[in-house]
C-alpha cells in the first residue's frame, strides 16, 4: 500500500524535486527513454512514462514485439488502466534481429542497425542474469550523457553494470531497484495488483545526483500511477528491498504457491523462518558498512501480512520450471556470506533445496522425468497419420488427415493417466477401443517454440495406450463438439516407463506394436505422421505453455475394440521390454 512505499524509502529533500511535482506540463523535462523488455517491470514503468508524455521506445521480440506494434502497451492496474497506442510510442526494436546483427558484426556499428538514436535514459527491465547480454544490445543507443538505470533484483550485479558502462567510455550508470507486484497477462499487456503506487528507488553510486538524474526524478514525480525515490545513499534502500525479496522468495518458493506473502506473515512458523532469513541478510548488509534500521524489519512484517495473494516473480518462475533469479538472490547471499565470514545457514539450506529446479530449467542437469508426478497435461493429436480418415458417422464433416493444415488437439489432465500395470476402469455400458501411441515428454517449460528449436525441449519418450470410449463422446462430434468424455475419463491413459531421448535414435521411424491378450493386433509406424514431432511441439506450445513432464501424443494409425478382462500391451519394436506399457480392462466401481 501507499504507507509501505513511504516507509521503505526516504527521498532526498530537494527544492527542485519538490517543485517538480507541481510543475506545469510544459516545464516537465522531455527525455528519450529506451526500455529493455516489456514485462512486469519494463512494460509498466515504460507505459507510465509514455502516459506522462515522455518519448519511450521498447526493445522486445517475437510475440511481445508483434503485440506492441498492433496494440501498443496495455496496463491493467490498481492505479488505473492504461493503453498507450503504438503511434504514441517511440521506436519498437526487435531484439531478435538485433542480436543476430550484433553476432554478425560484434562492434554493432550504428550505421548497420535501424532505429538508432541517442537515448537520455536506458532502463534495464530484464532479469538479473540477463543484464550483461541486454546491456550489449543497448550499447548502440548510449551517448556521452546517457543514464543507465538497472531495475533488476539483487545486489551483486551492480558492479557488473557499472563496470560495463564505464568500459564504454560513454554513459553513466545509476543504482536502482523497484517495488511492484505485476506480471505479463499476455504479450504487451501487464497486470499490476500490488504496491500502490509502484515506485523506483535510484541514485548515484557515490556523491550528489547529477543534473540529469534530478531531471529523471522530476519526471517520475509527475508520472501518474508510480513514484520515484531519489536517494543520496541508494544502496541501503536497495539492500532493504533485497533482504525482503530474498527472504520472501526463500520461504515462499520452498513452501509452494499456497504460501503467499500474507500466509507467510500470518503463519507463526513461516514468519519465524522468514525473520531468520531476514536477519542473516541484515547482518550481511551491516558487514558492508550499510545502514539497516530496525524499524524497517517490522515495517516489512506488516507489508507481508497485507500482501494478500502476492508472490515473488522468482518464486513463480521456479514453480513454472523457468530460469529464475534464484542464484542472483539466494545464491549471492551465500557467496557474500562466505566472503565476509557471515553465517547464512537458513538461506543456504533453502537455496540448496531450490537449486535442482533451477538447474533443470537451465538444462544444467539431466534427470529422469516422471510425467505423472511432474507433468500437468497430455495433448493428443487427432488424425495425424497419412491416409487416415475420421469415420463420417462420428464427425460433422468427413475429415482426412490431408485436410488438416495444422495439428488438431484434445487435452486431458495428468490425473486421467495411470502407470503401466494399472487398471482401465470402464464405465458401465461403454464400448472401449485401444490405440497405441508414441508419447513425447517435455523436459522444460516452454511457449511459442519455433520448429527449429522444438527438439531441444524433448526430454524423452514413452509408449501410451490412448484408450478411447467409442460409445461416449463420439456422438458429440457429429455436431462439431469436443472429445472430452471419450478421451479424458480417469484411467483412460496408461503411460509406460520413461525413455531418455538419447535412447531413441529416430523417433520418426519407429514401429509401435499393440497386443491384446498376447495377440498382436496392429503394427503402426511413426513414418506416416502427417506432422513431425517438431511441428507438433511448435503448434502445441503456441496453443498453451508446456511444462516439464507434459506428454504430447503423436497419434495412432489404427484402433480396435476391447472387452472387459482384456489385457492390452503397447511397445516399440526393438526396445527393451521394460518400456512396455500394460493395462487391464475392468468395470468401473460404482460411485454410489
Amino acid at each position: 500500500s501507499r504507507q509501505i512505499a513511504e516507509v521503505s524509502s526516504s527521498p532526498i529533500p530537494q527544492p527542485d524535486s519538490a517543485q517538480a511535482s507541481a510543475m506545469p506540463a510544459e516545464e516537465i523535462p522531455k527525455l528519450r527513454w529506451l526500455v529493455f523488455g516489456c514485462g512486469g517491470v519494463g512494460g509498466y514503468f515504460g507505459a507510465r512514462l509514455a502516459q506522462q508524455g515522455q518519448e519511450v521506445s521498447f526493445m522486445s521480440r517475437t510475440a511481445t514485439l508483434a503485440a506492441l506494434q498492433k496494440h501498443g502497451v496495455r496496463i491493467k492496474s490498481i492505479c488505473g488502466d492504461l493503453t498507450v497506442p503504438p503511434e504514441k510510442l517511440g521506436a519498437l526494436i526487435d531484439t531478435g534481429a538485433l542480436g543476430k546483427a550484433q553476432a554478425e558484426e560484434p562492434s554493432a556499428k550504428k550505421a548497420k542497425i535501424a532505429d538508432v538514436f541517442e537515448a537520455d535514459v536506458i532502463v534495464l527491465g530484464c532479469k538479473a542474469w540477463e543484464a550483461e547480454r541486454c546491456l550489449a544490445m543497448c550499447r548502440p543507443w548510449c551517448g556521452k550523457d546517457t543514464l543507465v538505470l538497472p531495475l533488476q533484483n539483487g545486489v551483486e550485479g551492480f558492479d557488473k553494470v557499472k563496470n560495463i558502462v564505464t568500459s564504454w567510455g560513454i554513459g553513466h550508470a545509476l543504482a536502482g531497484c523497484c517495488n511492484i507486484v505485476s506480471a505479463i497477462q499476455e504479450p504487451g499487456m501487464i497486470r499490476h495488483w500490488g504496491a500502490d503506487p509502484p515506485y523506483i528507488t535510484f541514485g548515484e553510486f557515490g556523491g550528489e545526483p547529477s543534473a540529469k538524474t534530478k531531471q529523471v526524478q522530476a519526471i517520475f514525480e509527475n508520472c501518474p500511477g508510480m513514484a520515484g525515490h531519489l536517494e543520496l545513499e541508494a544502496m541501503p534502500k536497495i539492500w532493504e528491498k533485497f533482504a525482503f525479496i530474498c527472504s520472501t522468495t526463500a520461504v515462499g518458493a520452498v513452501s509452494g504457491p499456497i504460501a503467499t506473502q500474507d500466509v507467510i506473515g500470518n503463519t507463526p512458523e513461516l514468519q519465524q523462518l522468514w525473520r531468520t532469513c531476514m536477519m542473516e541478510i541484515i547482518t550481511l548488509a551491516r558487514s558492508y558498512g550499510l545502514k539497516y534500521e530496525d524499524e524497517w524489519l517490522e515495517n516489512r512484517v506488516n507489508m507481508l501480512k497485507q500482501a494478500v495473494g502476492a508472490t515473488t516473480s522468482c518464486s513463480r518462475d521456479l514453480w513454472a520450471g523457468k530460469p529464475s533469479e534464484v542464484d542472483d538472490l539466494l545464491g549471492s547471499v551465500v557467496r557474500m556470506g562466505k566472503e565476509k565470514g557471515v553465517p547464512t545457514p537458513s538461506i543456504s539450506t533453502l537455496f540448496t533445496t531450490l537449486l535442482m529446479r533451477e538447474k533443470l530449467a537451465r538444462s544444467e542437469a539431466e534427470l529422469p522425468i516422471y510425467p505423472l508426478l511432474e507433468g500437468q497435461k497430455v495433448l493428443g493429436t487427432i488424425c495425424n497419420h497419412k491416409g487416415q480418415q475420421l469415420p463420417p458417422q462420428w464427425t460433422k464433416e468427413q475429415k482426412k488427415a490431408e485436410d488438416f493444415k495444422r495439428p488438431e488437439w484434445f487435452i486431458c489432465p495428468m490425473s486421467s493417466c495411470i502407470l503401466s500395470g494399472g487398471n482401465v476402469e470402464v464405465p458401465a455400458g461403454v464400448q472401449m477401443a485401444w490405440e497405441v501411441e508414441l508419447g513425447v515428454v517435455i523436459n522444460k517449460a516452454c511457449a511459442n517454440v519455433s520448429k527449429e528449436q522444438a527438439m531441444d525441449y524433448v526430454g524423452g519418450y514413452c509408449v501410451v495406450l490412448d484408450m478411447t470410449g467409442l460409445s461416449i463422446g463420439f456422438e458429440q462430434m457429429k455436431y462439431g463438439l469436443s472429445w472430452t468424455r471419450n478421451k479424458v475419463t480417469a484411467s483412460f491413459k496408461p503411460v509406460g516407463p520413461f525413455m531418455k531421448a538419447s535412447q531413441v535414435a529416430d523417433p520418426e521411424n519407429l514401429t509401435l506394436i499393440c497386443k491384446v491378450n498376447d495377440k498382436e493386433v496392429t503394427r503402426d509406424t511413426t513414418k506416416l505422421m502427417k506432422f513431425t514431432i517438431a511441428e507438433q511441439i511448435a503448434d502445441a506450445s503456441a496453443l498453451t505453455p508446456l511444462q516439464r513432464g507434459d506428454i504430447l501424443l503423436t497419434g495412432a494409425g489404427s484402433l480396435g475394440k476391447l472387452e472387459l478382462g482384456d489385457i492390452v500391451e503397447g511397445f516399440i519394436e526393438g526396445m527393451d521390454s521394460k518400456y512396455t506399457v500394460r493395462a487391464k480392462m475392468v468395470a468401473a466401481k460404482s460411485s454410489l
